[in-house]
C-alpha cells in the first residue's frame, strides 16, 4: 500500500520541494545541453568553413571535401596553389577564428547581468579556452591544428604551447567565475550541488554522443588526423620492425611484437603536457566558480528553454546538411 503526504504536513512540504528542485536542475541541465550543443555545433561549422575553408580561398587554394560529424568534430580537405603556400595559416585559421568570436563575446559580455549575458560571457570563455586548448596540446604532442607548429618549432614548441596553456587557464578562471553564479541562481536551494549535477549530466550527454559517434563512423581521416606524433612514430617504427621480420622469413609472434611496441613507446616518451593542462584547467574552474560572481535570483524560463532548443536543433540540422552536402 503506498501512502501519499497531506497536504500541510512537513513531509508533504520536503516532497514538494524536492520536485521543484529537480525540476529546475532538469531546466537546468536542459539550457546547458543545448547552449552546449549549439556552441559546438556552430563553432564547428565556423572552425572548418570559415577557419580553415575561408583561409583556403584567400590563399589561393580550393576546399576539395568536407567532413562534419554530428556531434563531434570534423576535417577540411583543400588543395592549395602552391605547395607549403599559407599552409600554416591555413591549419591555425580555425583556432584563430575561434579566439577571435570568443574575445569578442567575452569583452562585449562580460560587464553586462542576467542569465543569459552571462552564458553568453561563458560561451565566449568556452571559445576561448577551446581554441587556446587545441593550439597548447597540438603543438606541444603533434596532433590536429598543431602538428605544422609542433614540426616547425621542435624543441622550441614551449614558446607556443606554454603561453596558450597560460591563456587556457586565464579563461577556464574567468569564465567559471563569471557564469557559476548566475546557474546556480536558477536553482530554488543545494545551488552549488544543483549546478555540479546539471554541469555533469549536460557535459556527459555532449561527450557520450560525441566520442559515441566517432567510433561509429571510425573515420580514417579524422583518426589520422587526431593521432599525436609519438603514436605515428611508433607506428611507422613497428611497421619497419615487422617488416624486417618479415625479410628474414620470421613470423613475430603477438608477444614479440607487443614487446617491440612497448620498447618503441619508451625510447618516444614525451611529457604529458596535455594531462597537466587538464588538471591546471578543472583547477582553474574550481578557483573561478569559489569566487563566482554573485547573482540576482532568476529561474530558467519556459521561453528561454524554447529559444535554446531551437537554436540547438538548428545547428545540428545546419552540420547533417552541410554535411550531407559534400557526400
Amino acid at each position: 500500500m503506498i501512502t501519499r503526504p497531506l497536504r500541510g504536513s512537513q513531509s508533504y512540504a520536503r516532497a514538494v520541494s524536492r520536485r521543484t528542485w529537480w525540476l529546475s536542475v532538469a531546466k537546468l541541465t536542459g539550457i546547458l545541453t543545448c547552449v552546449g550543443l549549439a556552441t559546438t555545433r556552430i563553432g564547428l561549422i565556423a572552425h572548418e568553413l570559415v577557419g580553415h575553408g575561408g583561409t583556403v580561398i584567400a590563399v589561393g587554394g580550393q576546399v576539395t571535401d568536407v567532413q562534419l560529424f554530428w556531434f563531434a568534430g570534423g576535417w577540411v580537405r583543400y588543395r592549395l596553389g602552391a605547395p607549403g603556400q599559407g599552409e600554416l595559416a591555413v591549419a591555425l585559421g580555425g583556432i584563430a577564428l575561434e579566439a577571435v568570436v570568443g574575445s569578442v563575446l567575452w569583452w562585449t559580455y562580460a560587464r553586462r547581468e542576467g542569465l543569459g549575458a552571462r552564458i553568453t560571457c561563458g560561451i565566449g570563455a568556452a571559445l576561448i579556452v577551446h581554441a587556446c586548448w587545441y593550439l597548447a596540446t597540438g603543438t606541444w604532442h603533434g596532433y590536429g591544428d598543431g602538428v605544422g607548429l609542433h614540426r616547425d618549432l621542435g624543441d622550441a614548441k614551449w614558446l607556443v604551447a606554454v603561453p596558450a596553456a597560460a591563456i587556457v587557464c586565464a579563461a577556464a578562471y574567468a569564465g567559471a567565475r563569471g557564469v557559476f553564479g548566475a546557474l546556480a541562481a536558477t536553482l530554488p536551494e543545494r545551488r552549488i550541488a544543483g549546478t555540479l549535477v546539471a554541469v555533469a549530466i549536460a557535459g556527459g550527454l555532449q561527450l557520450g554522443a560525441a566520442v559515441g559517434e566517432v567510433r561509429l563512423r571510425r573515420d580514417a581521416t579524422y583518426t589520422q588526423t587526431m593521432r599525436s606524433e609519438r603514436d605515428r612514430l611508433i607506428s611507422l617504427e613497428l611497421a619497419r620492425w615487422a617488416e624486417l621480420q618479415r625479410r628474414h622469413g620470421r613470423a613475430p609472434s603477438a608477444e614479440e611484437r607487443a614487446r617491440a611496441e612497448q620498447s618503441f613507446a619508451e625510447a618516444h616518451r614525451t611529457f604529458p603536457f596535455a594531462w597537466l593542462l587538464g588538471v591546471l584547467t578543472l583547477a582553474s574552474i574550481v578557483a573561478g566558480a569559489v569566487r563566482a560572481r554573485p547573482s540576482v535570483p532568476a529561474p530558467v524560463t519556459r521561453r528561454l528553454l524554447v529559444v535554446a532548443s531551437a537554436i540547438a536543433g538548428a545547428s545540428i540540422i545546419a552540420v547533417i546538411a552541410i554535411d550531407l552536402a559534400f557526400h
